[in-house]
């Protein structure tokens, strides 16, 4: 059965800088990349979270969420006896001025530093990440970085691509101090309808046969039914993910977002392989059908999951354009 996956992709922002360093930390690389850590003790488990560091206390934060793979924040490689620091993220945060600071919250288990080629993923991530724990480990760090880090709160901005989006959609649902949330890339339905009509899609242009397109989506719903029977279960399958991850998700991201009175900023590439651009229009079509006017619904033509665009010159990232588009409307909108 040919499966195609949404939302299995995470943007990789790998910034190289070199040092002569025999046993690089954790520390070294919060020092390299002007961030700081914090760890929290929250019922015998321990919330870290990655600051942007400051100078004077900011008004504003801004929040990214992750994708699906289990990437840590900080790695390193050693060449020629020199140690290369490398971060799983992007340069978001060097576009923002001093008001703001920003946070990055590792996954279950993928703190700290790792060693490139030599990434390991511990038991406690896949015990653990699953979307309640997630979104708890977000709720508490924002909370914390409030309480800590702000000198008032004007805005607090969260961000999520791809599974992050999702992730995002289902918190600003619960702490209200979120002003601003952005739902980049992310399945707008049940996983499991999008993963079948991915097969639709490759029918209709001639990829598959209809029959096949049939039978794998036939197989996609025996597979939605033994997740619903044992939906805690925490077996590993052959994607890297339990059914609890895939139960914790089951109800569909528009049902959250349509619950939301807060400023929405809903970005879609039209090549996206991973997120259906077919099932992102529902977003304003279910905005407009509960005369809610809160959506601002944006689509990267010709981009990909990442919002990269092929050109004759090669590939063109659209991902800066986008975060500073999508922050120059948070100071817009209210």
């Amino acid at each position: 059965m040919k499966l195609c996956i949404a939302i299995f992709f995470t943007l990789i922002s790998s910034i190289c800088l070199a040092q002569i360093n025999d046993n690089p930390t954790i520390t070294d690389a919060l020092l390299k990349y002007d961030f700081i850590q914090e760890q929290i003790v929250n019922n015998n488990d321990t919330i870290t979270y990655y600051l942007k560091n400051y100078n004077v206390k900011p008004e504003n934060l801004v929040v990214f969420i992750q994708g699906t793979d289990a990437n840590p924040i900080f790695s390193y490689s050693v060449k020629n006896d020199k140690t290369i620091f490398n971060r799983w993220f992007g340069d978001d945060y060097k576009n923002l001025d001093s008001t703001y600071t920003y946070a990055i919250i590792p996954k279950p288990g993928m703190d700290g530093i790792y060693k490139d080629g030599e990434i390991s993923i511990p038991q406690s991530y896949y015990d653990k990440n699953h979307l309640d724990h997630r979104i708890n480990q977000i709720d508490i760090s924002i909370n914390h970085i409030i309480n800590n880090h702000l000198s008032k709160s004007q805005k607090i901005i969260i961000y999520g691509h791809s599974e992050g989006a999702a992730i995002g959609a289902t918190l600003a649902t619960m702490n209200k101090k979120i002003t601003h949330l952005g739902f980049w890339s992310g399945n707008v339905l049940n996983n499991f309808y999008e993963f079948s009509l991915f097969n639709r899609i490759e029918s209709l242009k001639g990829d598959i046969t209809d029959k096949a397109a049939h039978q794998n989506i036939m197989g996609i719903l025996d597979w939605y039914k033994s997740v619903v029977k044992n939906p805690n279960s925490t077996e590993i399958d052959h994607f890297g993910f339990t059914n609890k991850r895939w139960s914790s998700y089951e109800k569909a991201p528009i049902d959250y977002l349509t619950e939301l009175t807060i400023p929405i900023y809903a970005l879609f590439g039209t090549e996206d392989e991973s997120t259906p651009i077919e099932t992102a229009y529902l977003l304003p079509v279910k905005f407009i059908e509960n005369r809610k006017e809160n959506l601002t619904f944006e689509v990267c033509i010709g981009c990909d999951h990442s919002y990269q665009e092929e050109t004759e010159q090669g590939q063109k990232s659209h991902w800066n354009e986008q975060f500073m588009k999508f922050i120059e409307w948070t100071e817009k909108t209210k």
